[in-house]
């Protein structure tokens, strides 16, 4: 195993999260299937994807202009997000569960309750919460160890994600670290005063 050192900044967080175990052919034919035009990587269970990188295209062009109006129709959509998965109900995320995740732009560290080994690829579907961003990533399992709750946690190395979806991981990893920043600063100051 190759022992590189990390070069992403890693957070904890709250994700929702379906995963599958795949075999080295399998994760193959969908690479080229994608490479191809036939099959697309992306995953969205409220909308389809041309929707999602058109929305993420005008909200780049309107924060050019305007910052705090893309903020504001940022935080409009995902409080429509959170509409329509209330009206559609638990059925729209069927096969995600909400984990607990150690997770960078280059991998991800998540529980698992089932035999995993060193060298599996598995496709791992993320649904990072605020934003209701989902992605589809595809990992391969560098460590397994004996977690507190007696799941396994299970160590994924990215092997391919899209270049946006990373680049969307990379900035929810900023913002959730501004927000872990913002809270312990709270913290301090109220046990100070």
């Amino acid at each position: 195993m190759n022992k590189e050192k990390r070069s992403y900044i890693r957070i904890y967080d709250r994700i929702l999260l379906r995963h599958q175990r795949l075999s080295p052919e399998e994760f193959e034919q969908r690479v080229q299937e994608y490479q191809e035009g036939k099959d697309q990587p992306w995953i969205d269970p409220i909308r389809p994807p041309g929707e999602v990188r058109k929305l993420e295209s005008l909200l780049k062009k309107l924060r050019e202009r305007d910052r705090d109006l893309a903020g504001i129709m940022e935080l409009l959509h995902q409080k429509m997000d959170r509409i329509l998965i209330h009206l559609l109900g638990p059925e729209c995320l069927k096969g995600f569960r909400e984990v607990e995740a150690n997770l960078s732009a280059g991998g991800i560290r998540i529980p698992l309750n089932e035999e995993v080994k060193e060298g599996e690829i598995f496709e791992l579907d993320l649904g990072l919460l605020p934003e209701w961003s989902f992605m589809r990533t595809y990992g391969e399992v560098v460590r397994v160890e004996e977690g507190r709750t007696g799941e396994k946690e299970v160590a994924f190395r990215f092997i391919w994600i899209t270049e946006g979806d990373q680049d969307r991981l990379v900035q929810h990893i900023f913002r959730q670290q501004v927000l872990q920043l913002q809270a312990s600063r709270r913290i301090k100051r109220l046990k100070t005063d």
